[in-house]
C-alpha cells in the first residue's frame, strides 16, 4: 500500500451524525441513509458539492462506531447548513493518506497498515480520520471500490 503524508489546506464540509454497532451491514445501513440526507439537502439548497461522500471520524470508540456522512462545500455553502445538516471543516495541516482498493468490508485492513505506518515510522497520530469514497458501489464493481483514507499527524 502506498502511504503518503499530505498538507491539507482546511476543508469545509456539511455532514449528518450517525451511529450504529460495529456490524457490516449496520454499518451499510447508516452511510447509506446519511449520504442519501447529505445529498438531498445540498441539491434542494443548489450547492455544488466539491467531493465524493465523506465519512468523517473523530473518535474511535470500540463496540459502536460514531461518525459523520458529508461532502466537502465551498467555505460560503458550510454556512448555509441548516437543521440536521450541520458545517464543519477539517482542520489544515499534516495528514497521511492511502487508497484502499476493494470492498468496503475490508477497509479496516487498509486502516491497521496505514496506523501501523505511523507506529513503525515514529508519526504520531492524531484526529480525526476521513474517508472519501471515490467510487460509486452502484457502478463500480466491488473488488475495484476506492475508497481515499486520511489520518491527521499529531
Amino acid at each position: 500500500m502506498d502511504i503518503r503524508q499530505k498538507d491539507l489546506p482546511a476543508q469545509p464540509y456539511l455532514y449528518v451524525d450517525r451511529e450504529c454497532p460495529m456490524e457490516g451491514p449496520a454499518i451499510a445501513a447508516a452511510m447509506g441513509s446519511g449520504f442519501a440526507e447529505v445529498f438531498r439537502f445540498v441539491e434542494a439548497a443548489g450547492i455544488a458539492p466539491q467531493s465524493m461522500p465523506i465519512s468523517v471520524y473523530l473518535e474511535m470508540p470500540a463496540g459502536r462506531m460514531r461518525f459523520r456522512c458529508g461532502v466537502f462545500v465551498s467555505k460560503a455553502d458550510a454556512a448555509r447548513a441548516s437543521g440536521p445538516v450541520k458545517a464543519d471543516a477539517l482542520p489544515a495541516g499534516p495528514a497521511l493518506t492511502a487508497t484502499h482498493v476493494g470492498p468496503y468490508a475490508s477497509l479496516n485492513q487498509s486502516h491497521g497498515a496505514l496506523w501501523t505506518h505511523m507506529k513503525d515510522n515514529g508519526i504520531a497520530p492524531a484526529m480525526p480520520v476521513w474517508e472519501i469514497f471515490v467510487d460509486d458501489p452502484q457502478t463500480t464493481p466491488e473488488a475495484d471500490l476506492r475508497t481515499e483514507i486520511y489520518r491527521a499527524v499529531g
